[in-house]
């Protein structure tokens, strides 16, 4: 690149979050930047490959370039960590439908950066990641579960964040994931079993060892684990949030996230609306509270032995 077109990616960048940072090659060496308009960030449950259609604008550019042409972008974010499958998605649309919030939603490359890649790279990623359309937004990503892991880096990185830390109790995990998302378990099962490995909590358990409930229980523990150690080190930046309490009283609990990320808000309207209505990560699907509730009362009548199983592993290896 010239300099003069360097400067032009400067410029694009400072001006707008349109262009998207969505892949890294495995050197580093490059960095794919996709067109994304106002529209495809709310629109996107992912902020991945899943976005790539034949008429995306896409261009890929020297880490170098862009490393220099974003070097001035201020990191200004707030986030949600969460466990997986709690309704992370939901809230981020909630408080994305805000005009002073812009969601961004599981970036693939931090990601990568959670699993220890160019982590040298983190904070200028995050000055991507925090720009907004409009100035009186703050950016609020969403990360990953398992990018839980690095959530005190974040917070040290973004020195006036705030982080909401979502989950469920284990009888409500147990018998969501025993019911659905056992590919989610299975893919993750070994570097989730390997963070409680290091922290010394599972004794001489073995992996291979565990039951499909047992394995989903682990899972649970090892997620918990890194929200703990957010909230021990941030605790007056971090806010503990139940979903389930929040399904039972929505507006008071959507109320208290707006005010933790120090946003006013009139919540009833948007509990009133369509986002409540359906299924966060499709939107096109009707879901529901009731919904829920149905799904997962039958997967404790199918699943009642593991469940117990889980419930147990919980028991013999939690630490708080």
């Amino acid at each position: 690149m010239t300099n003069s077109t360097g400067m032009t990616l400067q410029h694009a960048l400072s001006a707008s979050p349109k262009l998207f940072p969505l892949n890294i090659d495995a050197e580093g060496r490059y960095v794919q930047l996709v067109g994304l308009s106002e529209a495809d960030y709310q629109a996107a449950s992912f902020l991945d490959n899943r976005l790539l259609a034949a008429n995306t604008p896409q261009a890929t550019v020297p880490w170098q370039e862009l490393a220099v042409a974003a070097s001035n972008l201020p990191v200004r974010c707030h986030f949600i960590f969460h466990i997986s499958h709690v309704g992370s998605t939901l809230l981020s649309r909630l408080l994305g439908s805000h005009p002073s919030c812009f969601s961004v939603r599981e970036p693939a490359i931090l990601r990568l950066i959670s699993q220890g890649n160019f982590q040298d790279r983190l904070q200028t990623f995050l000055g991507l990641w925090s720009r907004t359309y409009h100035p009186n937004q703050r950016a609020i990503i969403k990360a990953t579960s398992f990018v839980s892991e690095i959530a005190v880096q974040l917070l040290s990185i973004a020195p006036d964040s705030r982080a909401l830390l979502m989950f469920v109790k284990p009888e409500t995990f147990l018998p969501a994931l025993l019911d659905g998302a056992m590919s989610d378990i299975s893919i993750n099962a070994q570097s989730r079993f390997e963070r409680l490995q290091g922290k010394g909590l599972l004794g001489e358990v073995r992996l291979d060892d565990l039951s499909p409930g047992e394995c989903v229980a682990m899972s649970w523990l090892s997620e918990m684990e890194s929200l703990h150690e957010a909230a021990k080190n941030f605790a007056d930046r971090t806010l503990w949030l139940d979903f389930d309490e929040f399904l039972k009283q929505p507006e008071l609990y959507l109320q208290k996230s707006f005010s933790h990320f120090g946003v006013s808000a009139e919540v009833q309207s948007l509990i009133a609306g369509p986002i409540m209505q359906r299924y966060a990560k499709k939107p096109d699907v009707n879901y529901d509270s009731s919904f829920r509730a149905k799904l997962l009362e039958a997967s404790r009548e199918k699943y009642g032995d593991e469940i117990s199983r889980g419930l147990a592993f919980i028991k013999r290896h939690k630490t708080e």
